[in-house]
Parts: C-alpha cells; structure tokens; sequence
C-alpha cells in the first residue's frame, strides 16, 4: 500500500499534500467507476463525492497557494492501479454491491493513510489537525452512506 508520508522537511507541506492526494485518487476512482454503475442512488451518491473531492482539491491548492506552496503530485501509481482494477472488475460485470465494495475498500484505505499522515505529523497547527479529523468524518459518514449497498 502507498502511503501518504512526504519527505520534504515541511510537515505543513507533507500534511496538505497527503489530503490532495486523498482527495485526487478518491476522484480518480469515482470518475473510473461511475460509468459502470447503473444504480441510480449509488451514481448520486459517487456524484457527490465526486464533487466532494473537488472541491476539496481546489481549496487544499489555494489554501498552499496562501503560504506559497504547491502540492506534491503523488499517487499517480495508486491511481492508475485504481483504474486498472476498476476495469478489469467492470469486465466480469459490475453490480451496485460490488461497485459499493470498491468505494468501501477504498475509503477505508484512505481513510487509514489519513490517519497515519496525522499521527506522523504531530506538530502541525491545530487548524491543521482539525482539517484532518473534518475530513475523516467526512469520509466514515460516506462510509455509512454506501455500505448499505454491500
């Protein structure tokens, strides 16, 4: 598993950088998904996660912006691996469950980088942290949105 850890020697950087990365390779997979599922409450809410993401990706590149900072562009084998096994899944037929189980899957996996980005970045300001912890529940409350469709 890629992690979301950065070595620059600025844990602000490292910090915002892992939450565009999260937030890029959960658009990335969405948009590799969406075409192949044809629930119609699910679409809606990949939509809107979607647009969560970003969302999300804009904000966190102004807010780098405001302190002269770009994000590091990360992820690229994670998200070309995401689009690959979307592909390869649609092929055998994809099902709003099995769709749901990839998005679960990769939540928590994002969810678990985030985590660990956190913990290994423990002097951060708080609005950093709270950041962080906001974008978590975020992504548990997405979680409770799509597991019923496991």
């Amino acid at each position: 598993m890629e992690t979301i850890d950065h070595t620059t020697g600025n844990p602000v950087e490292n910090v915002l950088s892992g939450f565009y990365k999260n937030a890029a390779v959960g658009a990335d997979g969405i948009s590799a998904l969406l075409p192949e599922v044809q629930d119609m409450r699910l679409r809606k809410e990949l939509f809107a996660q979607r647009t969560y993401y970003r969302n999300q990706m804009q904000s966190i590149r102004r807010q780098m912006a405001d302190i002269w900072l770009e994000p590091l562009e990360s992820g690229k084998t994670a998200r070309y691996w995401t689009k690959l096994m979307i592909r390869m899944k649609a092929k055998l037929g994809m099902s709003a469950e099995t769709a749901a189980k990839l998005m679960v899957e990769g939540t928590n996996m994002g969810m678990v980088q985030l985590r660990q980005l956190l913990n290994h970045n423990p002097n951060i300001p708080g609005e950093l942290k709270m950041q962080g912890e906001k974008i978590l529940s975020h992504e548990q409350a997405y979680l409770a949105r799509i597991t019923p469709y496991l």
